[in-house]
């Protein structure tokens, strides 16, 4: 009986650590500037320094630095065909002069989400010739680059 007991003790303590360390794994904290304003969801945000920490499983939270203004999202796993290149960015879909925040990654694609697309992007793809956006990525540093992470096919 008490075997029985000592291996139950064990399992449990094996199940809440792997849990934990999971936790761990999934914390996502990134700083990042942004040389245009933005949208996210229905929350348009200033151009400027923005932090993104992740608070849950598929939760993001975008906050700016400077005055505080933040959001909470539920986000998507972009997953493995999208070809993380080891650089964290912010990934951008871009009509005429109106960017939307469309994925975030630290660099590997365990850790690279996808942001849903707000009614009123939707509606600007919907009036576009092309119906595809321009994709801008936002490295780390305030490099803006074209990507192709994040974008819908």
């Amino acid at each position: 009986m008490k075997c029985k007991l000592n291996v139950a003790v064990m399992i449990i303590a094996m199940c809440l650590i792997t849990t934990a360390t999971h936790a761990q794994r999934l914390h996502l904290v990134l700083r990042f500037r942004v040389p245009f304003p933005f949208n996210v969801e229905n929350t348009t945000f200033p151009a400027g320094e923005y932090e993104v920490t992740q608070p849950g499983q598929f939760t993001l939270a975008v906050r700016n630095v400077e005055n505080q203004a933040s959001v909470l999202e539920l986000v998507e796993p972009a997953g493995s065909a999208n070809k993380a290149d080891g650089r964290a960015k912010t990934v951008f879909h871009r009509y005429g002069g109106a960017y939307f925040l469309a994925a975030i990654s630290d660099g590997s694609w365990r850790s690279t989400y996808a942001f849903r697309r707000s009614n009123k992007e939707n509606e600007l793809a919907k009036q576009s010739l092309t119906r595809q956006p321009e994709v801008v990525g936002v490295l780390s540093n305030p490099t803006a680059v074209t990507a192709d992470v994040g974008r819908k096919k």
